[in-house]
């Protein structure tokens, strides 16, 4: 099985946005034993291009922090599962989820509205949801 964590080479923590991502830790899981892990970029920026990076992959499990709808429903049609709302050390949520300890959702975090352009972290048209930026 393969894990795709948002990720923030700078802290090693779980990133905020998926579909702004700058840097996926993905791993290599199985039998509760992490095998092997790196650090890719996405194809490109967006939830479609986000979606097709995870595709290519072959993840079946995306962890992040926000995560739109639009992101959601894209990744549900590949057959990735998504567990969002996780903060922390990305090398500690890969083992909270083989040890139980994380949920697999089917709801998105973030209600911005970005047809206006905005995002939840800009002050002059953000959403105010506390997602901490472009989460979609």
């Amino acid at each position: 099985m393969v894990i795709a964590v948002t990720y923030d080479k700078e802290t090693g923590n779980v990133g905020q946005h998926f579909g702004h991502a700058e840097y996926f830790k993905l791993y290599e899981v199985e039998d509760g034993r992490i095998l092997d892990s790196a650090v890719v970029q996405p194809f490109g920026q967006g939830h479609n291009a986000v979606v097709a990076t995870m595709m290519d992959y072959s993840v079946a499990l995306v962890i992040c922090q926000g995560i739109g709808d639009g992101a959601m429903e894209g990744l549900q049609q590949a057959g990735i599962s998504v567990c969002p709302n996780v903060e922390g050390l990305a090398d500690d949520a890969v083992a909270a989820f083989m040890q139980g300890n994380l949920q697999i959702s089917a709801a998105a975090n973030c209600d911005c509205d970005h047809s206006a352009g905005s995002c939840c972290g800009d002050t002059a048209g953000g959403c105010g949801s506390g997602c901490g930026g472009c989460c979609h």
